[in-house]
């Protein structure tokens, strides 16, 4: 059974739709729009070449040339609005992340630039060296007293890192909110689904990226 691009946005809906109340609907009802963009520009996209096709076969003098032209600017035009949905619902997703963990975690007043800069290279050299900086982040999370320590480890700047290091925030997320005793709060919830929610957007742009070439090919 191939995957069905429909199925991936719905899984999306279900997991963005629980969380649209409070201060956080904007940034994820954004990314529910770009997801069904992918879906409706789908489904113009193979009506377009279902015509195009349609065409050629009732016509005895269809140019092969001019339908293959016609076929890949269809094509490559699906192709952009992927990636640019795909990329603007990413995009909304961190900003409803980002907008989560300003609530969670507060930023120490007196905290200037300078010194976070400051201090985020030095807890990214300690990182650095572990396989499981997620583990020890926790660990510095539980054992420092220092509030600016916790605000960049559970922060933006703590997922950030996480990100370049290629490591799945999900059960960071999950035990960070535990710690914090956010778990039921929308800001906690918008931040343990996180990692989901990604998942759930690359497995559609996977399955949206085959879905045109299996309309040609059908």
């Amino acid at each position: 059974m191939k995957a069905d691009p429909l199925v991936a946005a719905d899984r999306i809906k279900g997991l963005i739709e629980p969380l649209l109340q409070g201060q956080f609907p904007s940034g994820l009802g954004k990314v529910l729009v770009y997801v069904q963009s992918v879906t409706r520009s789908l489904d113009s996209s193979q009506a377009a070449l279902r015509a195009l096709e349609e065409k050629r076969g009732g016509s005895l003098d269809a140019d092969q040339d001019d339908w293959e032209k016609r076929r890949a600017a269809i094509e490559r035009a699906y192709g952009r609005g992927l990636i640019n949905s795909i990329g603007f619902a990413r995009r909304n997703l961190d900003s409803a992340q980002l907008q989560a963990l300003e609530e969670l975690v507060r930023r120490p007043r007196l905290a200037s630039r300078t010194i976070l800069e400051k201090r985020a290279l030095a807890l990214q050299k300690s990182f650095d060296r572990m396989e499981d900086p997620a583990a020890g982040m926790l660990e510095h999370y539980t054992s420092t007293s220092d509030p600016l320590n916790k605000y960049l480890v559970a922060g933006p700047w703590g997922h950030e890192y996480l990100q370049k290091r290629k490591i799945d925030p999900g059960g960071y997320d999950l035990a960070l909110c535990r710690l914090l005793g956010c778990q039921d709060t929308v800001a906690g919830r918008v931040v343990m689904s996180y990692a989901s929610i990604c998942q759930a957007i690359d497995e559609l742009e996977a399955v949206a990226q085959g879905a045109l070439e299996s309309t040609t090919a059908s």
